[in-house]
C-alpha cells in the first residue's frame, strides 16, 4: 500500500507538471516564470523504488498482492509471463495411481517440515534465488484505448492504472529483485573490455531511488548478508551517464548529492539480528531519524516451552570480550571444557548444532586435531554423504553429528540417532531450538547398543553477552535479562 500509494503519487504529480509545461510551450510563455522549485519533481532516473526479496515466489506473492491493491483499476501487461517464470511450479504428473502414492508421500514429508518452510522451499513454491524485474506503472490510462488493443470481448471503461511487468530499468518504477541477481548485473568485472564497460557496473538506474524495502531479512541473512550491504552501497550515487537528464526537472537534494538522507529504507525481519540492525543503521541515514520496532518476548510465549522431552536443558555463559571474539571464545571453551568430556566418557549420539559456517569449519579442523571420530551435515554436501553420515550416527558407528544452521534452514532435516546435543551458538530462528532437542532419542530403541534409551539425555547451549536478541527468543526476556547480566554463568531449564 505504501508503495503503491508513493509511485502513483509522484507518478500523477510528473503528468500534471509535463501538461503545464506543454500548456506553457503552446501559450508561447517562459519557463523561467515559474517558480524555481515548482517543477524539480524528479531525480536523475525514473526507478523510485528498489524491493529486494530473497526468491522468485515471495516476489511474485507481493506483485499479487499489489495487483489486488489495484483492483478493478488494473491493467496488466505481461501478467502471463510473469506467472511462468515466477509463480508455483507445477509437477509433471504420471498415473493417476502413482500420483495419489506420491502426493501422499510428499504431503507427509512437507508437512513434517513445517508451512513457513513450505511457502519458501515447498513442491511448487518458486525457490530461484537470482532474479531482478522492472515494474512500471501509469495513472490516468484511457480504457477505451486499451480496450480497441484487445477486442471488443473488453467492455471496461473509464481511466485505469497500467501496470507494465518487465519493463526497462530506466523506464520502471519499481525494481524487483534478489540481492545476488542484482549485484550480479552491477558488478563490473576487472577483465572486462571496453566495449563491454557500457553494459557492466552500470548503478544509475540506482541513483534516484527514495524507497529501499528489504524483505524477509532473516531469510536474506540465510543466503549471503554481504550481497545486501553490496547492493545497498550501490544506491544513490551520481550517475555516470547524464545525457539524457532534464536537470531543470532533477530535485535540488539530488543535485546536492544528498540523495540517501531523503531515501526511506525498510528493513523487514522476522526476528531482530545484530547484522540486519549493523545494516540498518549504517544505510537507514534519513533526515527524521530511525525508528526500530521490536517485540519483546513473555516467558509463556518463549520458543522453550515447546521442547516436548523430559531433558535437562544448560544454558552455559561464554565469557567474550568483544563481539569479534565471540567464535573464537566459544571453541575455546568448547576445546577446553566439553570436548576432553565428551571424549572421556566416549559418549556416543552427540548432536552438535552450529549456527555459523565458520564455526563449523573450526570445530571441524578442532575435531580433526583431535582424532575424534565424526560425521557432518551441511548445506554444501551431497546427498550421499549426508544419507551416509546420518546412517552412521544412528548407528553409533559415529558418536558426533556436526549439524549446521543453514542445513536445518534450507533441508529441514529429521536427524536420528541424538541422545545428547551441544548448541555451539544460540540458532537465529526461535522454532529451531525445540524442532532439535524434540529430535532427541527419535529413532533409538531399547535394544540398540548400550540401551541408549535408558541413559539421561542432556542439552548443553553455549552463548556469549552478544547472543542477547537470540537468547530472548529463546527463553523469553525477562529470562535472557538476568542471564546476560547476573552472577552466574550456567544457568538450566528443565521439561
Amino acid at each position: 500500500m505504501h508503495v503503491l500509494n508513493h509511485v502513483l503519487t509522484s507518478r500523477n504529480r510528473v503528468q500534471k507538471h509535463n501538461r503545464r509545461i506543454k500548456q506553457l510551450a503552446e501559450d508561447e510563455n517562459d519557463l523561467a516564470d515559474e517558480e524555481d522549485d515548482h517543477l524539480r519533481d524528479q531525480g536523475y532516473a525514473r526507478p523510485k523504488v528498489l524491493l529486494l526479496f530473497p526468491t522468485r515466489g515471495t516476489c511474485w506473492a507481493f506483485v499479487k498482492q499489489m495487483i489486488e491493491l489495484l483492483g478493478d483499476a488494473a491493467i496488466l501487461e505481461m501478467e502471463d509471463r510473469f506467472d511462468a517464470e515466477y509463480g508455483p511450479i507445477k509437477r509433471e504428473k504420471g498415473s493417476e495411481e502413482d500420483e495419489d502414492e506420491e502426493k501422499t508421500r510428499i504431503d507427509a514429508i512437507m508437512k513434517q517440515k513445517g508451512r513457513e518452510w513450505n511457502e519458501l522451499f515447498g513442491e511448487e513454491a518458486n525457490d530461484d534465488d537470482d532474479f531482478k524485474i522492472g515494474l512500471s506503472l501509469t495513472p490516468n490510462v484511457d480504457r477505451k484505448k486499451i480496450t480497441a488493443k484487445k477486442g471488443p470481448s473488453v467492455t471496461s471503461s473509464g481511466s485505469g492504472v497500467k501496470l507494465r511487468l518487465f519493463s526497462d530499468f530506466f523506464h520502471s518504477d519499481i525494481i524487483l529483485a534478489s540481492p545476488i541477481g542484482l549485484k550480479i548485473s552491477t558488478t563490473k568485472e576487472e577483465s572486462d573490455d571496453e566495449e563491454g564497460e557500457n553494459d557492466k557496473g552500470d548503478v544509475d538506474f540506482l541513483s534516484s531511488i527514495e524507497i529501499c524495502v528489504v524483505a524477509r531479512s532473516d531469510v536474506l541473512m540465510m543466503q549471503n548478508w554481504d550481497h545486501v550491504n553490496s547492493v545497498l552501497d550501490s544506491l544513490n550515487q551520481q550517475p555516470k551517464n547524464v545525457s539524457n537528464i532534464d536537470f531543470s526537472r532533477v530535485r535540488n537534494y539530488f543535485l546536492e548529492g544528498q540523495g540517501k538522507f531523503w531515501r526511506q529504507m525498510i528493513v523487514v525481519s522476522a526476528f531482530t539480528d545484530p547484522y540486519v540492525l549493523s545494516t540498518f543503521r549504517r544505510h537507514a541515514k534519513n533526515v527524521e531519524g530511525q525508528l526500530r520496532i521490536r517485540k519483546k518476548v513473555p516467558t509463556e510465549n518463549a520458543s522453550i516451552c515447546d521442547v516436548m522431552v523430559r531433558v535437562k536443558q544448560v544454558f552455559q555463559r561464554v565469557t567474550c570480550p568483544t563481539v569479534s571474539d565471540a567464535g573464537s571464545s566459544r571453541l575455546r571453551f568448547f576445546s577446553d571444557h566439553v570436548l576432553p568430556k565428551l571424549q572421556r566418557l566416549q559418549q556416543k549420539h552427540t548432536l552438535i548444532y552450529i549456527p555459523s559456517y565458520f564455526d563449523f569449519v573450526a570445530v571441524r579442523n578442532l575435531l580433526l586435531k583431535r582424532e575424534a571420530k565424526f560425521v557432518s551435515v551441511t548445506e554444501y554436501a551431497r546427498v550421499s554423504e549426508v544419507s551416509r553420515g546420518r546412517a552412521r550416527f544412528l548407528q553409533g558407528l559415529k558418536p558426533i553429528m556436526l549439524y549446521t544452521g543453514r542445513a536445518h534452514f534450507f533441508l529441514r532435516h529429521k536427524i536420528k540417532g541424538a541422545r545428547h546435543v551441544i548448541f555451539f551458538g544460540l540458532p537465529e530462528y526461535d522454532e529451531f531450538y525445540p524442532s532439535v532437542v524434540n529430535m532427541l532419542n527419535e529413532g533409538l530403541t531399547s535394544e540398540d547398543e548400550d540401551d541408549v534409551s535408558h541413559l539421561p539425555m542432556s542439552s548443553l547451549s553455549l552463548f556469549t553477552k552478544f547472543d542477547a536478541h537470540q537468547l530472548e527468543r529463546i527463553v523469553g526476556t525477562s529470562h535472557a535479562e538476568r542471564m546476560i547480566k547476573g552472577d552466574k554463568s550456567s544457568y538450566v531449564f528443565a521439561s
